[in-house]
């Protein structure tokens, strides 16, 4: 031991241990030197992994100063701003809580939650692309980064993810349960495996107010919804779905639910199968169609039965007919059908109101059932009309007539019997058309042609009867429909005219004239309007017949007013209901007096109380328009109707006209006599001018010219003669002298050049 630190002693005493102690140091400073190097590389390289790491993740990273200014970002936040590098972006974001959310107020929540708590996780937010400006939704997390010496916060890092289609889907989703929920019906999707096992894959809550199934019971036990399955309808239900697996084509059935409170509704399903391995799933939808199947048989109760009456309809009796037909062929026997037609139904319904027709045709109904047997049938084929089949009435035709017979007048008898309706009380009568029927003829709707020809023969004969059918009215009737065709070809052509019957003053001057329409038939020669003008109104051709009857008016009257001589002359044209009921009437007049340039006031429409006897307002607003164009109008055939008086103080008539049975009999009856002056003395105190209608001979003009009448017509003046006719007689009878004629207005004189 002394000689080893005696060694030392002599060692550290000379120069060599400063080298070695040298050596050594560089040594040691060289191995912490590589140390050091490989640390600082190892760092590096993990910092730009790291780095790499947060450039590449799909969620937004970023680093924002504390007032907002971003200090960087990945590429998923560059590209979720709309940017195409770091660099473009972080020179163009200013500040984040007015350049990126949509509510700025989300920026100051955001910074607020930070602040309080250190960090946000999931602060959902709709905000701008920032390029774009297109808007989307983000979720975005952050938290604080503070100075580790002072604990200061130093800046604050987040994360960001775009949730647009997750927000969208959900919308989505949440409408789709709103829509659900107010659909009429259920959605579901149903799995049904070969083993026969049935899965609910989805139903929307309108199933349990359907069926009155729970959906948790449902779903467990999708057989659940056979058991509310009305009894008489599983088995069908069952075939449906079977044949529907079968034929691989769509589940479509209507089946009838029994609620557990005993409520019976009607339901339809109807879905759509998609094939696959595990089974086949039905996309489908159930709904409840108990309004509908109501509606369906409550059409089908309109389809054949009539609403009022509750009678069958025309559809079920001809079908009625059809049978009775084959059973007649079948049994060998007759049968009967009665055409009933209600006379005079229609002045009722217009002067009483639609009501009391109303009750009246139930009554009707009523009475007509309780005369006949059970297995007869009565039906309401029309308005008025009532038809009545006697099935098995005779074994031979002389049977069945007799028979036949006998129920009509039994009809006839208990129509006749007064009807209380209401405050009314209504004395009736019918009209009966009887045909016999074997099945030798199979058309129902020949032999209802057939009665109802005869029952238009009861009603010639003075109605309130019957009449047995006639082959020969067959003919009458073939004529008539030849007759229409003739008439529709007519309105094209120069058959028909109009003649002239003069109208003179109280001094026998004439003033003008009413015009009367005539047929001139190549076949048939003159025809008078009572024969054509039923045809016209019962085949619809009386707007073009009136049309035609105003242009010939008119272009005679403009004729007359370019000449001085007749000038002066007034022409009277009747109007038909139907004509003045249609809505486009006015118009036309008008259109019409334009046309042919004439002076209305020269014009006087001749209307019946028929034509007012339903809308009165309507009437009134048609009467101001045609008295706005100068037109006159005279009440026809007064006295005769239910309401003159009311409709003279009312309406704006200028002119009545007495009808003609009145003045035919003022000579023999006392009361006639008294009602034309009535009539006449009414008149005057109305300041409407007064005409007198087939005034035949002078007593007649003395007496009506006595009391004051102003206007005379009739064969004392002259019949209905052709234009050049009564233009001929006019210059025979020289210049017309002035006569005082009436208007509508008391104080008024119309003076007529002579």
């Amino acid at each position: 031991m002394p000689g080893f630190h005696s060694a030392l002693i002599d060692f550290g005493s000379s120069a060599n241990w400063l080298i070695a102690a040298w050596l050594v140091l560089s040594a040691l400073v060289a191995l912490a030197a590589l140390r050091y190097r490989r640390l600082y590389r190892a760092a590096r390289a993990g910092r730009a992994r790291l780095a790499d790491l947060i450039d590449n993740l799909s969620e937004g990273i970023y680093t924002s100063s504390l007032d907002g200014r971003q200090l960087s970002a990945n590429k998923a936040l560059v590209q979720l701003n709309g940017y195409s590098s770091e660099r473009e972006m972080l020179a163009r974001v200013k500040d984040i809580g007015t350049e990126w959310y949509v509510d700025p107020s989300r920026r100051a929540a955001f910074r607020d939650a930070l602040e309080r708590d250190g960090r946000v996780e999931d602060f959902v937010s709709e905000i701008y692309r920032h390029k774009t400006r297109e808007r989307i939704w983000i979720s975005e997390s952050a938290r604080l980064v503070l100075d580790p010496t002072t604990g200061n916060p130093l800046h604050y890092e987040g994360s960001v993810r775009d949730i647009t289609v997750l927000v969208r889907r959900l919308s989505l989703e949440e409408r789709f349960q709103k829509l659900t929920r107010e659909l009429p019906g259920a959605l579901f999707q149903l799995v049904t495996r070969a083993s026969g096992v049935a899965e609910v894959l989805y139903v929307s809550a309108a199933f349990t107010r359907i069926t009155g199934i729970p959906l948790e019971e449902f779903v467990e036990r999708p057989r659940s919804l056979f058991g509310r399955v009305h009894g008489a309808d599983i088995s069908g239900l069952r075939r449906s779905l079977r044949r529907a697996t079968e034929k691989r084509q769509s589940w479509d059935h209507e089946f009838r639910l029994r609620l557990r409170d005993g409520t019976e509704k009607w339901a339809r399903v109807a879905a759509t199968p998609e094939f696959r391995e595990a089974g086949i799933i039905w996309h489908g939808y159930l709904t409840d169609i108990s309004t509908r199947k109501s509606n369906e048989m409550e059409i089908e109760r309109l389809a054949y039965f009539d609403p009022l009456t509750e009678l069958p309809n025309r559809r079920m009796f001809l079908n009625r007919m059809a049978q009775a037909i084959v059973g007649s062929e079948r049994r060998g026997d007759h049968g009967v059908l009665l055409f009933i037609d209600l006379d005079n139904f229609k002045t009722l319904n217009d002067t009483q109101g639609h009501d009391v027709g109303d009750a009246f045709l139930v009554q009707v109904a009523a009475r007509l059932e309780r005369c006949l047997a059970p297995r007869d049938l009565v039906a309401r084929i029309g308005g008025d009309e009532f038809v009545v089949i006697l099935e098995a009435a005779g074994v031979d035709e002389a049977n069945a007539t007799r028979h036949a017979i006998v129920v009509a007048n039994r009809l006839l008898v208990t129509l006749r019997e007064p009807f209380e309706l209401a405050a009314v009380r209504h004395l009736a009568s019918a009209s009966v058309g009887v045909v016999v029927f074997d099945g030798a003829e199979a058309r129902p709707d020949e032999i209802l042609k057939r009665a109802d020809i005869a029952m238009y023969q009861a009603k010639a004969a003075g109605r309130n009867g019957m009449a047995l059918f006639d082959p020969a009215s067959l003919e009458r009737e073939r004529e008539r429909f030849r007759l229409v065709g003739d008439l529709r070809a007519a309105l094209g052509g120069t058959e028909l005219e109009l003649h002239f019957q003069p109208q003179v003053d109280d001094r026998g001057v004439i003033i003008g004239a009413e015009g009367l329409l005539r047929w001139n038939h190549p076949r048939l020669g003159m025809i008078f309007p009572d024969r054509f003008i039923p045809l016209a109104e019962q085949f619809g051709l009386i707007e073009e017949l009136s049309r035609a009857v105003f242009d010939l008016g008119l272009a005679a009257l403009a004729s007359w007013q370019r000449d001085p001589a007749t000038a002066h002359l007034r022409l009277a044209l009747n109007v038909s209901v139907q004509s003045f009921n249609c809505d486009s009437f006015g118009a036309m007049l008008g259109q019409m007096v334009r046309s042919h340039a004439v002076d209305a006031t020269r014009l006087t429409l001749e209307l019946t109380e028929h034509v007012m006897a339903r809308d009165h307002e309507r009437v009134a607003r048609l009467m101001a328009e045609i008295k706005d164009l100068g037109v006159r109008l005279s009440l026809d055939d007064f006295g005769t109707g239910y309401s003159s008086l009311a409709y003279l103080k009312t309406l704006p008539f200028d002119e009545l006209k007495i009808d003609g049975r009145f003045v035919a009999d003022i000579e023999t009856g006392e009361s006639d006599r008294a009602l034309v002056k009535t009539i006449l003395a009414m008149a005057r105190n109305l300041g409407l001018t007064s005409v007198a209608e087939h005034v035949e001979n002078i007593r007649q003009q003395a007496f009506l010219r006595a009391f004051g009448c102003d206007c005379f017509q009739g064969y004392l003046y002259g019949k209905a003669v052709p234009a050049a006719d009564f233009l001929d007689r006019l210059r025979e009878g020289g210049t017309p002298q002035p006569a005082t004629l009436r208007s509508g207005h008391p104080s008024r004189r119309d003076w007529i050049a002579s």
